[in-house]
């Protein structure tokens, strides 16, 4: 493939393009997540199967990431990322067509493996196009999935329960169906995606002759630090799935609380318009934190935010389920704020994570994307089942606080970051 040189404004019209097929992108990859509580209730699921169903979206999602990063490195190629988001864009809007578990488990794994696909490609572009604001870039992209997210788990349970009341009865599997509209404003972004990034190299024409020129002690400390960086984010990632699945538990449990006696399909409908704004809670974190900290944050503070925001993470966490403690009219206001608080812990330094994972490995962008972004993700499916074991042999505060314990040792794990190489590559 060619690379295309182009001027500043049309470069800035390709990465908003690509920034704004981001957003679409991740309000499909929430559906299922949204609508998580009703589809557990019609399918009859059980809590392991809806830990399944939601760490199957990071397993699929995350372990393809990293093979469509090395063979688009390899064939300087952004066609994989394209052909994702049409697949993930058909999947997801089949999803009220499923029977049974199986068919949901088939459906998310190829829709999660579709999102996948998209993501490395499209991050990559966007370092590329950024030039000299590769931090503000990726973190505005990075926004721009977290606006997505919050779409996705507001407007689709709204969605469906309005399609539902369509024909004056109610009609949640009419609702269900209604979800394959989708494909006509998600295929406008794939076409959208393909104008965006087609054409835009990988890399730096000198990435490999520079790389090649450093010391043998300087290329192995520059994979160290990006091992750490990617381990920070299996940890980082499977806090953020983890606390899906608790607050999947917690508003299914607090719907049953207060409404007693409804029919079970109601009850799901119920808990899941309320799950859905507690799951955007998290996106809104993510999303405010990334990109502040990708505004205002430079190479000499980096060690410290990956060292605090943890931490800050990890006290929210543990004040989730006590807010049912305050009168009923606060509970989900006051756990809205604490949720999001809890998503700028593990998210707010995904995006700076991703930038300095490309900074250090300049010959390899989608790869370094891949690692931070999918190849974390592939492992954050054990963050539901962890909660999971909590929950049902111990308790559901107790599975908050574990959550918060480990999201707190990825602070720790920042201890051991090369402060001073990380600076040094911010001036690459």
């Amino acid at each position: 493939m060619s690379t295309v040189i182009e001027p500043v404004p049309a470069r800035f019209r390709r990465a908003s393009a690509t920034i704004t097929s981001h957003t679409i992108v991740d309000f499909f990859s929430f559906v299922v997540i949204s609508l998580m509580p009703l589809l557990a209730a019609r399918l009859d699921l059980s809590k392991p199967e809806k830990a399944m169903v939601i760490g199957l979206g990071a397993v699929a999602s995350g372990l393809i990431q990293p093979l469509v990063a090395v063979l688009s490195d390899r064939h300087n190629t952004r066609i994989l990322g394209t052909l994702g988001m049409l697949v993930a864009v058909v999947a997801v809007s089949c999803i009220g067509l499923v029977q049974n578990y199986w068919q949901l488990l088939l459906v998310q794994a190829v829709a999660a493996s579709g999102i996948g696909a998209f993501h490395p490609v499209a991050a990559a572009a966007i370092g590329s196009l950024a030039g000299k604001q590769r931090t503000r870039f990726v973190a505005t992209f990075f926004l721009a999935g977290m606006v997505g997210g919050v779409l996705g788990n507001v407007l689709a349970p709204q969605y469906v329960g309005f399609m539902s009341q369509a024909a004056g009865e109610h009609n949640v599997a009419r609702g269900l169906r209604s979800l394959l509209w989708l494909m006509i404003p998600g295929a406008l972004g794939v076409v959208m995606l393909s104008w965006a990034i087609h054409g835009v190299s990988h890399r730096a024409h000198d990435a490999i002759e520079n790389h090649a020129r450093l010391s043998a002690a300087e290329r192995a400390a520059r994979w160290r630090a990006v091992i750490l960086l990617y381990v920070g984010n299996v940890i980082r990632f499977c806090t953020n799935m983890a606390l899906v699945y608790l607050i999947v538990e917690w508003t299914t449990q607090l719907a049953a609380e207060r409404h007693a006696g409804e029919s079970v399909d109601r009850l799901g409908m119920i808990a899941s318009e309320i799950n859905g704004p507690m799951q955007a809670a998290q996106q809104v974190g993510m999303g405010f934190g990334g990109i502040t900290l990708g505004m205002v944050l430079s190479a000499r503070y980096e060690k410290a935010a990956f060292l605090v925001f943890p931490l800050i993470g990890a006290g929210a966490i543990t004040l989730i389920p006590e807010v049912e403690s305050l009168p009923e009219s606060w509970v989900l206001p006051v756990a809205f704020v604490i949720t999001a608080l809890a998503g700028i812990g593990f998210g707010s330094v995904v995006p700076v994570s991703i930038a300095a994972a490309q900074r250090l490995l300049p010959h390899r962008t989608s790869l370094a994307s891949g690692l931070m972004m999918g190849g974390a993700w592939a492992l954050a499916f054990l963050g539901p089942h962890f909660a999971g074991l909590i929950h049902t042999h111990v308790g559901l505060r107790a599975a908050f606080l574990a959550t918060a314990a480990l999201l707190a040792s990825a602070g720790v794990l920042a201890l051991a970051l090369p402060g001073r190489l990380m600076r040094q590559t911010s001036d690459e």
